[in-house]
């Protein structure tokens, strides 16, 4: 191996803090190495990003003149204890969703029409059993949901955002 691609290498695996092999034995470096950017790339996401690396919730917003149902679902929920800060968790969210809207029984709905709101979505860890669930029209639960999906599409799992109405 030349001497330029072994202190390429070194440098590589010296960044990732992984102890060095002895220099004759190359198999050896580049298993190093491989395993020196497993390990970089197996940082957990919520700290691969800007303001979730620092702890900082992204903010997400209702805009209450689009979704005025779900607006005032969202403050009413956050007034009797929710929290406003949760946390992505994807992975769940079809059996966090059944379980906040599975109790609800269905002949207290105002109209046919409209649909179960819950909140903290079921797209965060903190959705599920103890969410409170609100009748609201389908245009304004899809509207919303569709606004917060899109405020979070780039977001990873385990990002901090922060529920705001606006």
């Amino acid at each position: 191996m030349n001497r330029l691609l072994t202190a390429a290498l070194t440098a590589t695996v010296a960044l990732a803090g992984t102890a060095l092999p002895p220099p004759a034995d190359a198999g050896a470096l580049s298993s190093a190495v491989r395993s020196a950017i497993a390990r970089r790339a197996a940082v957990p996401p919520a700290t691969a990003f800007g303001k979730a690396a620092y702890g900082k919730p992204h903010d997400i917003v209702v805009q209450r003149a689009r979704h005025p149902q779900a607006a005032a679902h969202i403050e009413h929920a956050q007034k009797n204890g929710q929290p406003s800060v949760l946390h992505i968790d994807r992975a769940g969210a079809t059996e966090r969703r059944a379980a906040a809207t599975g109790t609800v029984n269905p002949s207290r709905k105002p109209s046919p029409r409209y649909e179960r709101d819950e909140y903290p979505p079921a797209f965060t860890r903190e959705g599920g059993t103890n969410s409170n669930v609100r009748w609201i029209s389908p245009q304004d639960n899809r509207g919303a949901g569709a606004s917060m999906g899109a405020q979070t599409r780039d977001l990873p799992d385990g990002a901090k955002i922060r529920v705001l109405v606006k």
